[in-house]
């Protein structure tokens, strides 16, 4: 049998909203989270293909090397939209060095035909990776693997959607990179979202019915991770953790013991849909603060009734108002981060002062705004496609990006109006004493917590670092002040204030950067 070595290169990110790169300097960590997917997929490989370490570009990108692409006999990249750039120069390298380079993840699985890698998996990789491999060993592989078109595998391993059911993927191979490297480690629970909002190309790459691990399998992944001496923030990275209430109901009590047992030494965060706060979903919300969930992004989209129902995001608003569904879920010790989308068809001017005015009154400091784009693949992108509107393919960064991809209906906003509407509102959002003024209504409002922050001789180092840092900016008054005001008026929640002041180093800078470059152009 022939032994193959495959050198992993997960492809860089460039500086994004969620890229926290000064935080994550300030903590002393590489980058923020770990390749979970593709670590996951190396766990997949059979007996005569050896995995090299992994090379992640966001935490190591000095480790991607000649010498280690020469020594191995295939490259595998992972990667998604937003990664397109790195991962295309990660492509030409290895060509250059006579390499062949096998590419999956959401990138390659949406633009295969752009893309100039040699091998394309598109799907789960439990379903299209062992049949090609078993051609590659043959020496007849196709290019392009789509998952639906694989056949020959059990009907047991799949649901009734016809999706790999993932109770058989294996736990990520952790040996393969460093977790210490990283602010936070990454486990998945559920694959799929059956909210199928217009925008989103969650439903078509991963289907509308929620896959979930058993709970037992989610205990020996936390077994894994606590294993190797990792403690901290755990991104639960369903894109939404409770599109399968019923398994969520069962996997809580079950972390819940687990984090008891050990002294809870997570604090878990996910994304999940505005329904979390419903009444009929009040035992989820309790279980989620029982088992140390605090933090949890929602997509909140818009603050336009008409809007939401057309995006087919009605649940936001149809039971319950969603300035109370964020109090709700924020009374359970919960955070609420979220994400909001401009630019939609049919948009009136107020909506801009409007979300202002939300996020500041809802408390929302880590406000994720961005201008609607389409992405292939999904409902939004073939009827502007079917309509002669769009211009040009999304990078995959949705926010701090001044443009859309399609052009406004007649009697709408113009392209120039929505941008420098965009402008002005990201610009108050992270003005300093606005952002400071969420923080204080976020802890006005946030209940107590299951988890503990020991902040330790890190912590200190960190919050030094950001002081030496602010020190330099502008808006240092209105950080000194909000950190004095919580150390003396309700110290308990300093170390969870601490945190927000030292992130707004980074909304300050990715705001500062775009305004700059709008200005430059």
């Amino acid at each position: 049998m022939i032994h193959k070595k495959i050198l992993p290169v997960y492809s860089g990110f460039p500086d994004s909203f969620w890229g926290y790169e000064l935080p994550t300097k300030f903590i002393g960590k590489r980058a923020m989270m770990p390749p979970t997917g593709l670590a996951t997929v190396l766990s997949l490989l059979p007996e005569n293909y050896e995995s090299l370490p992994i090379i992640d570009l966001n935490a190591h990108p000095d480790k991607l090397t000649d010498k280690r692409i020469e020594e191995a006999d295939y490259i595998m990249t992972s990667s998604m939209i937003v990664q397109k750039k790195s991962h295309e120069e990660v492509v030409e390298w290895a060509h250059q060095l006579g390499k062949k380079v096998i590419s999956g993840g959401p990138y390659a699985s949406t633009y295969y035909d752009e893309t100039k890698a040699d091998y394309i998996l598109a799907g789960d990789a439990e379903v299209v990776l062992q049949p090609f491999l078993k051609e590659l060993d043959n020496g007849t592989p196709r290019r392009v693997w789509k998952e639906n078109e694989i056949t020959g595998i059990e009907k047991k391993f799949f649901n009734k959607e016809g999706r790999f059911d993932i109770r058989y993927t294996p736990i990520p191979n952790w040996d393969l990179l460093n977790l210490d490297d990283y602010t936070s480690a990454a486990i998945q629970f559920s694959r799929g979202c059956p909210i199928q909002c217009g925008f989103c190309d969650i439903p078509p790459l991963y289907g509308i019915q929620s896959r979930t691990k058993s709970p037992e399998q989610m205990i020996k992944e936390l077994d894994a991770i606590y294993e190797r001496g990792f403690m901290g923030p755990v991104f639960i990275v369903d894109d939404n953790f409770i599109g399968n209430r019923n398994s969520v109901r069962k996997l809580l009590p079950v972390l819940e013991n687990w984090q008891k047992e050990r002294g809870f030494p997570f604090h878990f965060y996910t994304e999940a849909s505005m329904n979390l706060a419903w009444d009929e979903n009040s035992g989820i919300l309790e279980g989620m603060k029982n088992a140390g969930f605090d933090f949890v992004f929602l997509g909140i989209e818009s603050t336009d009734n008409d809007v939401l129902d057309r995006m087919n995001k009605s649940l936001n608003h149809k039971k319950m108002d969603q300035l109370k569904a964020v109090r709700k879920i924020q009374s359970h010790g919960i955070e609420v981060s979220a994400g909001f989308i401009l630019g939609n068809d049919g948009e009136k001017e107020r909506v801009y002062e409007d979300m202002f005015n939300f996020i500041q009154e809802a408390g929302i400091p880590v406000s994720m705004v961005g201008l609607l784009t389409a992405v292939k693949g999904t409902p939004l992108y073939d009827l502007l496609e079917q309509e002669g509107r769009l211009n040009y393919e999304t990078n995959g960064n949705n926010t701090h990006q001044l443009g859309r991809n399609f052009e406004s209906l007649p009697g709408d906003l113009t392209e120039r109006d929505v941008v420098n509407n965009y402008k002005n509102l990201l610009e108050k959002l992270f003005w300093p004493k606005n952002y400071f003024d969420r923080c204080r209504v976020l802890s006005d409002n946030l209940g107590s917590s299951k988890t503990r922050y020991n902040a330790g001789i890190k912590g200190f180092i960190a919050l030094a670092r950001s002081v030496l840092h602010q020190l330099k900016r502008p808006g240092k008054r209105d950080y000194f002040n909000f950190l004095w005001e919580s150390l003396i008026k309700n110290p308990k929640k300093f170390p969870n204030d601490v945190t927000h002041a030292i992130k707004f180093a980074h909304f300050q800078d990715v705001t500062r950067k775009m305004l700059e470059k709008s200005e430059n152009q």
